[in-house]
């Protein structure tokens, strides 16, 4: 955790390669909730920062999928599932409804992006497009003819993205783009030199936060210090909310938000 306290999920599936003690796992924008892969069965679990406690929800993983990630909604009801068949054959990524245990399916060739702060919407990207979805019908609400990546804002229609530039470093900045007209905003990010912007993301309420890393120390030694801005879109300045430091003895760091 970012106070530094340590939270062990012992009945997690765990990976092959070169961190074995890694498994799928994600956690929700709010720091709430994780969502993982039991072990033992492949149930799909949801942890509760809360209680400490794990859930088992109504979907188990097929043994003919590869799962590669996961992804909790804000409010913690959906997590969107990624993966592919150990055939290689493409794996349709789709949502889980961890209160109903029903699952919607995304058309073939699409990705899960974001989902809304509230949970009621979801986008989702293609190579000729974006289309964001009503969770709760799973209707479609619009659909953009350009590719886009980015955090979807509470109306389900903007999104913001925010793009380092290292070799130009006054060229980081968060892009608002509203998804229904086209129309977009660019703000520039003034920020420590070494710093570089890492997402941004969209609160409840609305507000913009922008989450940076910066990092010092040579190779396999060093460490990592992030941290979240509110984004004044008024002024372009940016107030620290909070900051914490990952040392490279932590190994890969999953982010919440």
């Amino acid at each position: 955790m970012s106070d530094g306290r340590v939270l062990a999920l012992p009945d997690a599936h765990r990976t092959d390669g070169d961190h074995p003690a890694m498994g799928v796992m994600a956690v929700s924008p709010d720091g709430t909730r994780a969502a993982y892969l039991r072990g033992s069965d492949g149930a799909l679990m949801i942890w509760e920062a809360a209680t400490g406690k794990a859930r088992r929800t109504e979907v188990t993983k097929p043994d003919s999928v590869r799962i590669t990630g996961l992804t909790v909604s804000p409010r913690g009801r959906f997590v969107g599932v990624e993966g592919e068949y150990e055939s290689r054959a493409l794996f349709r990524d789709r949502v889980v409804d961890t209160a109903t245990g029903k699952t919607f399916t995304l058309p073939r060739g699409y990705t899960l992006a974001r989902f809304s702060p509230d949970d009621r919407h979801l986008m989702a990207t293609h190579r000729s497009g974006a289309v964001v979805y009503a969770t709760g019908t799973w209707s479609v609400k619009l659909r953009r003819s350009a590719y886009m990546t980015g955090d979807l804002g509470r109306d389900g229609v903007t999104v913001a993205k925010a793009s380092r530039n290292d070799a130009r470093p006054s060229g980081n900045r968060v892009t608002v783009r509203n998804l229904a007209t086209g129309k977009k905003r660019a703000f520039p990010l003034r920020l420590r030199r070494g710093e570089a912007p890492y997402r941004a993301r969209w609160d409840a309420a609305g507000r913009l936060d922008v989450l940076t890393d910066s990092y010092r120390g040579p190779s396999g030694r060093e460490s990592h210090t992030y941290t979240w801005y509110r984004l004044d879109r008024r002024t372009g300045r940016l107030r620290v909310l909070d900051s914490f430091v990952v040392t490279s003895a932590v190994g890969d760091v999953i982010l919440a938000g």
